[in-house]
């Protein structure tokens, strides 16, 4: 008769499962603090099209915020700032007439040109009245116009930026191409024009924004038609119809996708 192995009770873990832990681990190692980070959205623009500068990781219960140009905090080379207790927004020197300041620290530079190229650095001010900093860089590319002439009737599309977002990651729904002179923008869940989908609308006439039955409390509409979701989930995955009104009371619209992949997770079991 064969002597016992060791005691019934006790199992062993695959070694497969143990190499998947490892592997996991390597590959995600959660922050013990997150830093302030500025992402430029898109990351290369294009003279003439519209960039958002976005915040990352703020202060839960910011004070104030200020954008200025360069890699400094100098009054004389303020953008704008904006306080959150007033809901007032300043404009500072450096303000060209193109930059709006939203109420979560993003920064919208509209038109640029080769002159905005350069580094822009946000100032928080916390609710205990410590600051931090960071500092973004915007690089603005030659327009294609001077080599080549686009057809005369450009259709709208959407752009997904980034084309795949991870969960608790923000995307942008970038319109392209839309009219001269738009009396207004919608965005739907979905792909056809649905009230009960509806995430939001804006008027440009009277520069009002109106959230819909759709509207979860992370979506942003931007003056230029752009849609950011924060903080998306898988959920949030499908299909996006921007519906535009020209001023011809005419409407175009154009759908999006997005694609949110499952993010990474590692939970231990016993075997």
């Amino acid at each position: 008769m064969e002597p016992p192995s060791g005691p019934a009770s006790r199992r062993h873990v695959p070694w497969n499962r143990l190499l998947l832990a490892v592997s996991l681990l390597t590959f995600w190692t959660p922050p013990t603090t997150a830093q302030l980070t500025i992402e430029t959205m898109p990351p290369l623009a294009a003279e003439g099209s519209d960039i958002l500068l976005l915040a990352h990781n703020l202060t839960e219960n910011p004070l104030a915020y200020a954008w200025y140009r360069g890699e400094r905090v100098d009054n004389s080379q303020l953008i704008a700032s904006y306080r959150v207790d007033t809901n007032a927004t300043t404009k500072g020197p450096a303000h060209s007439g193109r930059e709006t300041l939203y109420p979560n620290g993003t920064l919208l530079i509209q038109s640029v040109t080769q002159k905005d190229t350069g580094s822009y650095t946000l100032l928080v001010t916390k609710d205990d009245l410590q600051t931090e900093r960071q500092t973004g860089h915007l690089h603005v590319l030659l327009s294609l116009l001077t080599f080549w002439t686009p057809p005369t009737t450009a259709q709208p599309t959407i752009e997904t930026m980034p084309p795949l977002a991870a969960e608790g990651s923000n995307i942008l729904l970038l319109a392209h191409n839309l009219t001269e002179n738009p009396l207004a923008y919608a965005w739907y869940r979905g792909e056809r024009v649905d009230n009960s989908q509806l995430i939001a609308s804006y008027r440009v006439d009277t520069n009002a924004t109106t959230k819909g039955p759709a509207h979860s409390g992370r979506e942003t509409l931007y003056p230029n038609g752009t849609l950011l979701i924060q903080n998306v989930t898988q959920k949030d995955t499908g299909s996006y119809l921007l519906l535009i009104t020209k001023d011809d009371l005419q409407t175009e619209r154009q759908t999006g996708h997005l694609h949110a992949p499952l993010s990474m997770q590692f939970s231990s079991q016993e075997y």
